[in-house]
């Protein structure tokens, strides 16, 4: 328990209780009040923050440094109590998300440390980094001994790879065949029509 953090949780809230107080008073006018009410309910958020600071001291370990670097560089207070709680209580692919929505809004968003801690529990975890298999230089490496005869004899019965290679030795072997029957049939054929050829009349 880090009672630092506590001492800072209990200030807090005698502060926005004075600030509330005064609201009962009606020592302020309406559009005063509805201000003040606002500014104690920050205050509150941040007693909040300093209490589970307390409780779970904040870690951002888990984060990577150039998250962080990106967060400070898009204005987003470091040193917030609120901001460095919530970082730490969420996955740091949900940081990613926040930032770059931010990155992509910049102009439209004034308000970037509200913007965060609202956006930061409402991005969906994920996994960071590449998708694609990570491919090591020892995934080419060739095995050290040579496969053995009989775990090749082995292999080639699994898969009858003898009856394939016949097969295929085979399927040559007729194709061959088939072409030349078809040369020889061809070279009978054409003195035939050779002698046809000449039995027909010439026309001049």
């Amino acid at each position: 328990m880090d009672y630092e953090h506590l001492k800072k949780a209990i200030k807090l809230l005698i502060e926005a209780t004075q600030n509330l107080e005064d609201v009962v008073s009606e020592k302020s006018t309406i559009s005063a009040n509805n201000q003040t009410v606002e500014t104690a309910k920050e205050t509150i958020k941040k007693a909040i923050a300093e209490m589970s600071a307390a409780v779970n001291p904040p870690v951002t370990n888990h984060i990577p440094d150039e998250f962080l670097a990106k967060a400070e560089n898009l204005g987003i207070p470091l040193d917030d109590i609120e901001v460095i709680v919530a970082i730490s209580e969420h996955h740091p692919s949900q940081l990613a998300g926040v930032l770059a929505e931010i990155e992509n809004r910049a102009e439209n968003i004034r308000r970037r440390r509200e913007y965060f801690l609202i956006r930061l529990p409402e991005m969906p975890i994920e996994k960071l980094g590449s998708r694609l298999p990570i491919v090591k230089v020892t995934d080419f490496n060739w095995p050290e001994k040579p496969i053995s005869k009989e775990y090749r004899e082995a292999i080639k019965a699994k898969y009858k790879i003898d009856r394939l290679m016949k097969k295929r030795s085979d399927s040559r072997t007729s194709i061959f065949a088939k072409i030349q029957a078809a040369e020889e049939y061809l070279g009978q054929s054409q003195p035939g029509e050779n002698d046809s050829d000449f039995d027909e009349e010439i026309p001049f």
